[in-house]
């Protein structure tokens, strides 16, 4: 982290550098331009003054008294006049009338004799700037060593390298120090999860974390608690499993030393078949025990699925038509045109075990009933039967895994409501238990919100 921030600091640096540096060029070529135009302005001003009182050369800069061509220092700010400036009085068609000590002898003019240019003339790079006379046939140029001008530019630019160089080298060691004391409680709190067991899952302290790090730590305190809630649910749920497993699993044992102890033929036929019975009820406990395992917090689900209510009714009604048949019970079923929210295979495993549990209860030669209603923000599920129904004391527990209502006829494992409950809070729905309004029996009516409002056709 530290090093990719003081990376981003020599970047921007760096970028700050090239700008000063093009920056203090520019201004300096300016500076200089206009110096030199200065320059020449009164130099040309004194040759008009000289030409016109009919002198045929030009005396050079040096002589009158008081009428120096090079003229006194600029205003603070500017860079002084380099010493080594030169200039040249020349006529309109070209011939040389003055020519200042160490000017060059070619003309300090390029193509273009009036405006500022840049020349190389004995071997030197020259900045020469050129003025023309309106009152006299006189032209100057006055011209100065681009070295002069580089050089000012090269202690300019060191004076200023210095301080941003010393800035940087402080920034990266600010950055080095803040940044090390930043991630120190994230350090801390590292070495603190590495020294804890496997199974320990408790909050760890926040009070002492910056405001920074506060977050990260009441965000692990909630994921340590849901993993712990998880961790406790797993534990719970098989324990439960291995309880409930250990009677069947005794009762086929049973059986089959009793079947293997037959004396008669009859004997054996009547223990393989309560074998067989015992072997049935363990195949449906383990599917409802896989079917529950499937429906913890790491199940995946898509939240705002729905599917044809007709899709799945149809598979049910085949599945459970021998159950139905052996107990002589009708199904009749009402609005399976309708949409219903949830997947395919949730909704199959409510609609299965609600059927299943109602089929059970019911009277033999009874009837059960689903029907299922969509309206705008959710749908209806109503599976009634008329069986004994649940008594108001024992509704509550109906939901708990394993637990059967004392004194019930019927058989099973205690998980089917289970399971029915935890699908109807994957979809977020509600589900409530009710005698029906005139009889005996059982009323469930489970709502399922749309995700979003079901729009229907006007068919």
């Amino acid at each position: 982290m530290a090093i990719a921030v003081a990376s981003a600091a020599c970047a921007v640096f760096l970028v700050l550098g090239v700008v000063v540096y093009r920056a203090v060029a520019v201004n300096t070529a300016v500076e200089f331009a206009e110096l030199l135009q200065h320059q020449a302005a009164l130099a040309l001003r004194y040759a008009d003054h000289e030409y016109d009182e009919g002198d045929a050369v030009v005396p050079p800069a040096a002589a009158p008294e008081g009428a120096a061509l090079v003229p006194p220092a600029p205003a603070t700010g500017a860079p002084e006049a380099p010493s080594d400036v030169v200039y040249q009085i020349v006529t309109r068609s070209g011939q040389v009338l003055y020519r200042s000590p160490g000017a060059p002898q070619q003309p300090l003019a390029a193509s273009e004799p009036i405006g500022c240019a840049d020349l190389m003339l004995g071997g030197r790079a020259w900045r020469a700037c050129s003025l023309r006379s309106a009152a006299t046939p006189l032209d100057i140029h006055m011209a100065e060593p681009l070295e002069y001008r580089d050089a000012w530019l090269s202690r300019t630019l060191r004076t200023l390298a210095l301080p941003l160089l010393f800035a940087l080298v402080l920034l990266t060691a600010l950055i080095g120090l803040v940044t090390e004391r930043a991630f120190r409680p994230v350090r801390r709190l590292a070495a603190h999860l590495a020294e804890r067991s496997d199974g320990d899952l408790s909050a760890v302290d926040t009070s002492a974390m910056p405001v920074e790090t506060h977050a990260l730590g009441v965000a692990l305190n909630g994921l340590l608690a849901r993993q712990a809630e998880v961790l406790a649910r797993e534990r719970r749920f098989t324990a439960d499993a291995a309880h409930e497993l250990r009677t069947p699993l005794a009762a086929l044992r049973v059986q089959a030393q009793v079947a293997a102890r037959a004396a008669t033929a009859a004997e054996t036929r009547s223990a393989l078949d309560k074998l067989q019975a015992n072997i049935d009820r363990t195949t449906h406990l383990m599917s409802q025990l896989l079917s529950l395992a499937r429906l913890e917090p790491s199940s995946v689900f898509m939240p705002g699925q729905s599917t044809e209510a007709q899709r799945v009714i149809d598979l049910l009604l085949e599945d459970l038509a021998p159950a139905a048949r052996e107990r002589a019970v009708g199904i009749t079923v009402k609005g399976c045109e309708q949409q219903l929210p949830g997947s395919p295979e949730l909704l199959y495993l409510l609609l299965r075990n609600l059927l299943e549990n109602s089929i059970g209860n019911a009277k033999a030669g009874g009837r059960v009933a689903l029907e299922v209603a969509a309206l705008d923000h959710h749908a209806l599920l109503v599976i009634s039967d008329d069986g004994p129904g649940i008594p108001n004391t024992e509704r509550s527990r109906v939901f708990e895994r394993f637990y059967r209502i004392p004194g019930s006829a019927a058989g099973g494992s205690g998980l089917g409501l289970s399971i029915v409950g935890r699908i109807v809070e994957l979809l977020g729905g509600a589900i409530e238990l009710a005698p029906p309004a005139a009889g005996t029996g059982l009323v469930v009516t489970v709502t399922l919100p749309f995700t979003q409002p079901l729009v229907r056709s006007a068919a």
